[in-house]
């Protein structure tokens, strides 16, 4: 049975929509799952480009206008601040919504807007599209499945000198996008990690943010009988991987590639494993699949209430901040790095 066509509407056109969400839609046209798009962002010209994108994709004049349009889905792609307000002002008109990561700035922000979808009888979203990838599906069964056997470490690291296309200062902003390096990769990567592993029993935490948002930082996730180590950073270049290492075998996952990872059991060869999925599989055709699971409502699609756990993480990570240690400093801004290193 063909499913029927959904109407999209999507605030904020900066670049998580004109590099993904706009190629993705485009997809879902050219299948005839969508028909019409409208596009709302504060800047005019903005959402003027992003619909140039999209054939005949609208322009909304205002947020409002957007909620009150004809749809079956909203799509919130705006600065993180901005996502529960506009999120709860959705649901409350009706609408289903897929909100991009990060969800929400605090569980307490989170769970307003989960409470918002339950009163509404309202579905929501949460835009973590690494868990469409087949790889990290994989990666999950390969892990849950005990073939590792008793995991011994985990290891990640993810980032590298900063080249997202910004459109201001303000996603180096708390106060526009609710913290650094930790709330834009973490939320992908701890995400990852507490639907492969579980959530762990204590975390600790350590960055550089001496008075900003942090561009380094060292988290630690305790589990029974290992612990998970994640650097974060957006300047310092190093391999991203993720690495797994059981009493039976290991694998690595090149951070962000959707069907390829290497794994070996004990005594065996290294396999470099490739997903059987459709060639040109990429971030593109995931960010089409996590709106189609939005829109069906199926079992790929990632709940908001799927995400408390990484929210609270990156919540108590924020409240129980440890100064990430800076040797090369000299003992003048030694002490003032100190003096700004108080808990945000």
């Amino acid at each position: 049975m063909t499913a029927p066509q959904a109407n999209i509407a999507i605030a904020g056109c900066g670049a998580v929509s004109t590099l993904y969400y706009a190629p993705a839609l485009a997809i879902l046209q050219q299948k005839g799952r969508i028909g019409r798009v409208v596009a709302f962002d504060p800047d005019a010209a903005r959402a003027r480009a992003f619909a140039g994108l999209i054939s005949g994709t609208e322009v909304s004049q205002s947020f409002d206008a957007l909620v009150s349009s004809p749809g079956d889905l909203l799509i919130v792609a705006s600065p993180p601040m901005a996502h529960a307000d506009q999120v709860i002002a959705a649901l409350d008109a009706g609408k289903n919504v897929l909100c991009e990561k990060p969800l929400a700035i605090g569980s307490v922000q989170a769970r307003q807007m989960i409470e918002a979808a339950a009163r509404n009888d309202r579905l929501l979203f949460a835009g973590h599209v690494r868990r469409q990838f087949p790889a990290t599906n994989a990666i999950r069964d390969i892990v849950r499945s005990g073939l590792l056997g008793q995991i011994s470490a985990v290891t990640c690291f993810e980032g590298g000198p900063f080249s997202w296309p910004v459109s201001g200062p303000g996603y180096f902003s708390r106060s526009s996008s609710g913290g650094g390096v930790l709330q834009d990769i973490g939320s992908h990567c701890l995400d990852l990690l507490t639907w492969w592993l579980g959530e762990p029993d204590q975390i600790a935490y350590e960055d550089d943010a001496f008075g900003g948002v942090e561009a380094n930082c060292l988290v630690t996730l305790d589990y029974p009988g290992f612990q998970a180590k994640i650097r974060l950073s957006r300047d310092w270049a190093q391999p991203n991987v993720y690495r797994i290492v059981g009493a039976k075998g290991w694998l690595e996952w090149p951070v962000n590639d959707p069907r390829n990872f290497r794994f070996a059991l004990s005594g065996g060869d290294t396999a470099d494993t490739q997903m059987r999925a459709p060639p040109g599989d990429d971030f593109h055709q995931a960010f089409a699949r996590q709106i189609e699971a939005a829109l069906d409502n199926d079992k790929n699609a990632v709940s908001a209430a799927d995400i408390l756990p990484t929210i609270a993480m990156i919540e108590a990570c924020y409240a129980n901040r440890a100064a990430m240690a800076l040797p090369w400093l000299g003992a003048d801004e030694l002490a003032r790095a100190r003096a700004l290193s108080r808990p945000s």
